[in-house]
């Protein structure tokens, strides 16, 4: 559910060309490291031009206490440089190992999460970034360049403090990072957020989330469909974009696949109605495939990645049911907010008339794909059917009655795969109380 996105009031085509470059950069590891390469390379270039050429200008205003000789200053920036390089090595070796973790234990939808976090790649950055400045410094510490005293000691032994400090925030972050509940709430906030900004976007007017498909105008009698350019998961789709190339062409447009839907070139993701005799539009102007899924619209990718961690804490190899208690657990808060936009079909709307028309996950699909997987490898588990219960009796408590009707529906589903005969007199009590319980909300 929640296919919306917050749209721009102004310039959409730039807008939608800004937001894949932002999606582009958010799942980059390289960006924000090369970036502060590049920082270090101009901090360099500068810190030398001060040293070689005006060094006499710039003088008067350098305490004699910050200044080296060229000789020190070599022997200073050599052993930052052979140190930084070190350390930049087990930043590397670390952020390997904390993957890896990652990858066996939680998840590996879930590496994205600590490789695209800006802290993890803002510390590799200032190492690169310092190994950068000294190695570039000391290129040019040359005694028949400089017959003075020069500042690029000074600046690397800043420079060095300052990756000193770095490193112990991220052995704080990594120590955080492998914390199985600390992941579990970032992906929870995650969830509520693409869920926020979709019912921030329907907050306009113009857009409306309904159960029954609006039928368009029957002057729109001629119909082009398009396929995906390439095969992959539909990462991004800038409804506001389309709402205003159907305005300006007068047409009325179909988005026949949700976010997160694989598609292939054989696949139907767009048809356009329109008057004309002919439709031309690039739709990777506005829709965006890529070879994974994305969090950036994509609710039910961000609930997946919790119920893959839950999975995987109670399969036989690492066999802990508390992660797998306290990931259903959490799932309620994104399921509740989720659960509140409705309906089958996002609409966008022009003075009432339907123009853009969108599909999304409804309320009986996004509760199957959240527990289908759970309640059958938990089938034998009693503390995860209790779990699933007090999520269930959550959401009912929290949503209205057609969500509630949905949610009798699930629990009765749940509870068929569960194996009975696993179930004690006592176990029996506690299910036979949460199921009255769900029932009388």
């Amino acid at each position: 559910m929640g296919i919306s996105y917050r749209g721009c009031q102004t310039s959409k085509g730039r807008c939608a060309l800004i937001k894949k470059i932002l999606l582009h950069i958010k799942e980059s590891i390289w960006f924000i490291p090369g970036t502060y390469s590049v920082l270090s390379f101009l901090l360099a270039i500068a810190v030398i031009l001060i040293d070689t050429v005006y060094y006499e200008q710039v003088q008067p205003f350098i305490p004699s206490f910050l200044t080296t000789t060229v000789d020190l200053a070599q022997t200073t920036l050599a052993s930052l440089s052979a140190a930084l390089l070190t350390m930049t090595t087990i930043t590397f070796s670390t952020i390997m190992v904390v993957l890896t973790t990652y990858s066996s234990q939680f998840s590996p939808r879930t590496l994205k999460n600590f490789t695209t976090n800006p802290t993890t790649m803002r510390v590799l950055g200032i190492f690169m970034g310092g190994f950068v400045y000294s190695i570039l410094s000391l290129l040019f510490m040359r005694k028949e360049l400089i017959d003075h005293e020069v500042i690029s000691a000074t600046v690397g032994v800043i420079t060095a403090f300052v990756c000193l400090a770095f490193f112990a925030f991220f052995l704080h972050r990594v120590a955080s990072s492998i914390q199985v509940s600390n992941l579990i709430k970032e992906l929870t906030d995650e969830s509520l957020n693409m869920v926020r900004e979709a019912k921030a976007a329907l907050d306009d007017d113009r857009n409306r989330v309904l159960e029954v498909k609006p039928q368009f105008s029957p002057s729109y009698a001629s119909v082009e469909e398009f396929t995906a350019t390439n095969y992959g998961y539909i990462k991004l789709i800038d409804y506001e974009g389309l709402l205003t190339f159907a305005i300006n062409n007068d047409y009325m447009i179909e988005v026949s696949e949700p976010i997160g839907s694989f598609v292939t070139p054989e696949s139907k993701i767009l048809s356009i109605y329109h008057k004309t005799e002919e439709v031309n539009v690039n739709i990777n102007q506005f829709i965006t495939v890529g070879d994974e899924r994305s969090s950036v619209q994509d609710i039910d990718f961000g609930i997946q990645k919790m119920v893959e961690i839950a999975l995987r804490a109670i399969s036989p190899g690492i066999n802990d049911p508390n992660t797998a208690i306290s990931c259903i657990d959490y799932l309620r808060v994104p399921l509740v907010e989720a659960f509140q936009l409705g309906g089958d079909f996002v609409t966008y709307y022009e003075e009432d008339k339907p123009r853009v028309i969108g599909t999304q996950k409804n309320v009986e699909e996004l509760l199957y794909s959240t527990f289908y997987q759970i309640s059958f490898y938990g089938r034998e588990d009693i503390s995860i059917l209790l779990a699933i219960f007090d999520t269930l009796i959550y959401i009912s408590e929290h949503s209205n009655d057609a969500v509630k009707k949905e949610v009798q529906k699930i629990s009765e589903y749940i509870m068929n795969r569960f194996d009975q005969e696993a179930l004690d007199v006592l176990d029996r009590k506690h299910v036979d109380a949460k199921r009255a319980k769900l029932v009388a909300i």
